[in-house]
């Protein structure tokens, strides 16, 4: 029995090391992995303003129409790339909120002019100062960007960057000395002599000055956010709450893992849930519990939800699409001001069909589009905008004004037409001041709810 114990800890001993080591192997493939991941996002970024600026300095000699479409187009598609691959980077968003304000403009303005183009209308020599200065700009953070990548990137600074990630307290000192940091903060020192577009576009300066008021304020403490999830879930419901790495994206926030009181025994699925670090509103929520059986229709759902939304603080809000699966019900709910439906102040709803519980909630879109909108009469009349509809298509009932979103998160003012042709569904949206035909949805109706395509 003594010679028997030392081999047992030995053998312990070896099966605790090849575990830590595999362990180490695992963490270490995974930074790599990640590290890989990011280098290729910033040279996406990187090829996406390379051609920005090329194509920003073609237009101002090009005179063919066919020629300016392209070059339209291929703006305001590199403009969105650009976005999201550095929306995906491990940066701080307040270090690049100038940019990100620049490549949307960028794609806009561009989109502005397209429209313009089509209609044969030639650039005027404001619009052309004003490319020529979008492409300044646009060939300064090209260079910076080159600049960065043959002195900074070498693999240690977004290896850095994960550690940083992946551990609770951020060190500050090396935070202020990252270089991916400090470029583009020199960058958006210079973006103060970015020149205002003022232009009818759906990312024009009057609509960037109402964008995201809900999440300007003072940031929150770890402990508030806590106490916010537990005011939002009940506490009694609540059997324990622990704090998950902070989320980083369209809103910065405080994540965290719930436990419900009647799973402390490890039982079940943990609830998630993330608190804004800005003025602190519960971003997002999910409960994967498993639901057995469907007690209550899609109908009742509803009510569920549009009960929640009231109690949470979120009046107004409208149901507009569901979607069924696997037991519960999704519905997205639109922001409605007066008379006028918001369709970018989104928040989804996923209610359980066993016991009508909410498992599933984000207002992701909603707190970073939702403000109160400065909404005035429509030049067009409901009749006036009808005349716009193509003959063929047979239009039920009476139009609903709102407000929907661009691909590139501008907004237009229209008239929503719900139409038929040929026993297919369609919402039809003309523009409620110049009658332009914008969007054309297609509705698709089965058992399982209703979507848009």
């Amino acid at each position: 029995m003594k010679r028997t114990l030392p081999v047992i800890l030995a053998l312990a001993l070896v099966l605790t090391g090849v575990w830590g080591y595999s362990q180490y192997r695992e963490k270490n493939d995974y930074y790599i992995f990640l590290n890989n991941q990011f280098q290729r996002m910033y040279y996406d970024l990187m090829g996406s303003v390379e051609s920005i600026t090329s194509d920003l300095s073609k237009l101002m000699v090009s005179s063919q129409k066919r020629e300016n479409m392209v070059l339209y187009a291929n703006i305001w598609q590199n403009a969105y790339n650009a976005q999201e691959k550095m929306s995906q980077l491990p940066i701080r968003h307040a270090d690049i909120t100038k940019t990100e304000k620049f490549l949307s403009q960028v794609g806009d303005y561009t989109f502005t002019l397209a429209k313009r183009n089509i209609e044969g209308e030639p650039l005027s020599q404001q619009e052309v100062d004003n490319l020529e200065k979008l492409h300044n700009f646009a060939l300064e953070l090209t260079r910076d960007l080159h600049e960065l990548e043959k002195s900074a990137l070498k693999g240690f600074v977004w290896k850095g960057e994960l550690r940083g990630k992946a551990s609770k307290k951020l060190n500050r000192e090396a935070e202020q000395k990252n270089p991916i940091q400090t470029k583009f903060q020199k960058f958006e020192e210079r973006m103060v002599e970015y020149p205002e577009l003022i232009y009818d576009g759906p990312f024009s300066e009057h609509v960037i000055a109402g964008m995201r008021p809900r999440l300007q304020g003072d940031k929150i403490t770890e402990q508030q956010a806590r106490e916010k999830v537990e005011a939002f879930i009940g506490q009694k419901k609540i059997g324990k709450v622990e704090k998950l790495t902070n989320g980083r994206g369209r809103i910065d926030t405080y994540s965290f893992e719930v436990v419900p009181e009647n799973q402390k025994e490890g039982k079940g699925n943990p609830i998630y849930i993330d608190i804004s670090q800005r003025k602190g509103y519960v971003v997002w929520i999910l409960n994967n519990r498993a639901v057995e059986k469907k007690n209550i229709s899609p109908k009742q759902a509803i009510k569920y939800a549009s009960k929640f939304l009231e109690e949470k603080g979120f009046p107004n809000m409208v149901p507009t699409y569901t979607l069924r699966y696997d037991g519960t019900v999704l519905i997205n709910y639109a922001y409605k001001q007066g008379d006028v439906l918001m369709y970018p102040d989104l928040i989804k709803v996923k209610v359980a069909l066993d016991n009508g519980e909410i498992v599933g909630f984000d207002a992701t879109h909603f707190l970073t589009t939702n403000y109160q909108r400065d909404i005035r009469k429509p030049q067009l009349t409901p009749a006036q905008a009808r005349e716009k509809i193509s003959v063929r298509a047979q239009v039920e009932g009476e139009p609903q004004l709102c407000i929907i979103p661009t691909d590139s998160y501008g907004e237009i003012y229209c008239y929503e037409f719900k139409a038929t042709y040929k026993g297919d569904k369609f919402l039809i949206y003309i523009n409620a001041n110049t009658g332009e035909e914008e969007k054309i949805l297609k509705t698709i109706e089965n058992e399982n709810g209703t979507l848009m395509i």
